[in-house]
């Protein structure tokens, strides 16, 4: 997708030069071509319907939600730099935000979804920037698996039940979350017992708050497991990309890019989710369990841990957060994720208080 943009900008740079009565509307609006974020208003001005197109920032990308509604997407990985794209259709006008947030690991050449919006329980400070481009549309509204639990300290970071730092993404789910599971890419190696064990078990751990800091039960509405399906999660593994608007609410695997564990897309309305996807890698860097000579494996509860965070509501935690659940990259060789550090818990219990 990279690849191609140049090539986007180019068409909306040769479509501005041309009386627009002598294009046709579909060589105005791109036809069916993603449209760059910084093009959004140009496209708008052109008279082109935006609502189920896709925008992207060369990289990551979302469909334009229907009006009234936004959309955004958060992952996991094991390396990479942070980088952002929410879009809302405010009914009048689409939003597009791009966002940057330093990380430690920019030198492994991947990246991730950062948070895009924040609220943080510390004061440890963070670099922000973002850029907003908003515009007005011409076309109208626009329990854990195994009792075994590695838990290990990162140097130079405090202890997770000294960190107190959380941001959230200020949406929540005001009712039951239910959610179904499709194990169709699954990676060979796993079997499917285990990995339904573990996505349920991941569920339970974010949303009753399980810590090893003395802290109760969180009151995050009860999620509803409803099976196995055949239906695919909403989100694309190439980018990766959010697509149109749905509640079904899937789990999923596929081929993601750049050293990306997982990657959540969800859909909201004000403050409240309405839905949400989430797509786990299936390449050979997840286990179910780890091995006894671990030297490059992920916790596959653990990721799956901190993108059910994503799904209700908390964002990353920045650089220098590491025993954290929600720092944006997880370490291999441990099960720390599995349990919520204290800013985890407080981030969830700010949004649902406790039992």
């Amino acid at each position: 997708m990279a690849a191609s943009l140049p090539v986007v900008v180019a068409l909306l740079a040769a479509t501005t030069s041309t009386p627009a009565s002598a294009r046709p509307v579909d060589d105005r609006c791109l036809q069916r071509a993603p449209i760059p974020a910084s093009a959004v208003a140009t496209a708008s001005r052109l008279g082109c319907s935006l609502v189920g197109r896709v925008v992207t920032d060369g990289r990551v990308s979302v469909t334009v939600p229907p009006p009234g509604m936004s959309v955004a997407g958060e992952g996991v990985g094991t390396h990479g730099e942070a980088r952002g794209l929410r879009v809302t259709n405010t009914g009048s006008r689409i939003r597009v935000v791009s966002e940057a947030r330093g990380s430690g690991g920019r030198g492994g050449g991947g990246w991730y979804l950062a948070p895009l919006s924040t609220t943080t329980g510390t004061t440890t400070a963070t670099t922000t920037t973002t850029t907003t481009s908003t515009i007005t549309s011409t076309t109208g509204t626009i329990t854990p698996s195994s009792p075994a639990m590695i838990v290990t300290q990162r140097a130079g970071n405090r202890p997770a039940c000294k960190d107190r730092t959380f941001n959230l993404e200020h949406h929540k789910w005001a009712r039951s979350l239910a959610y179904r599971i499709n194990v169709a890419k699954m990676p060979g190696r796993f079997r499917a017992k285990t990995v339904l064990d573990q996505i349920q078990a991941a569920n339970a751990n974010m949303r009753k708050g399980r810590n090893t800091c003395g802290k109760p039960r969180l009151g995050t509405p009860v999620s509803q497991f409803l099976g196995r399906t055949t239906r695919k999660p909403n989100v694309s593994p190439a980018g990766p990309s959010c697509g149109r608007a749905n509640r079904n609410n899937i789990v999923g695997f596929g081929n993601l890019p750049g050293g990306l564990l997982g990657w959540t897309c969800y859909w909201y309305i004000g403050n409240r989710m309405v839905g949400t996807d989430m797509l786990i890698d299936n390449g050979p860097m997840l286990a179910t369990k780890l091995s006894s000579s671990c030297g490059n494996e992920w916790d596959f509860e653990g990721t799956v841990t901190h993108e059910w965070g994503h799904a209700f509501g908390l964002a990353h935690t920045g650089s220098g957060h590491a025993n954290l659940t929600m720092q944006h990259l997880l370490r291999p060789c441990s099960t720390y994720a599995r349990t919520l550090g204290l800013g985890d818990w407080l981030g969830m219990k700010k949004m649902y208080g406790v039992r």
